[in-house]
């Protein structure tokens, strides 16, 4: 038993929009944003080069590849947090 009210709809129920949002699947799309913002594009970028000096002494000191990454990845691991504090929004 179909009401004008929920006529259109397949669940039975009547949606309400309420102002600024779309309409339905006939809306056009809100555009989303970037990905990363430019703040944490930054701060990501600055860590990844500093775990690569930091690997890439360990390399040239030990030798040691599997030690190069773990140092690598130590370093960017501990400069993002810092980093992201440092480099303001």
């Amino acid at each position: 038993m179909a009401t004008a009210e929920n006529e259109g709809t397949s669940s039975g129920f009547t949606r309400h929009v309420g102002p600024g949002q779309p309409a339905g699947l006939d809306a056009p799309h809100a555009d989303p944003g970037p990905l990363l913002t430019s703040h944490a594009t930054l701060v990501l970028v600055v860590a990844g080069f500093v775990g690569a000096i930091a690997g890439g002494l360990t390399y040239l000191s030990a030798g040691n590849t599997a030690a190069a990454v773990l140092a690598g990845l130590t370093g960017w691991g501990v400069s993002a947090p810092v980093l992201h504090k440092l480099i303001g929004p």
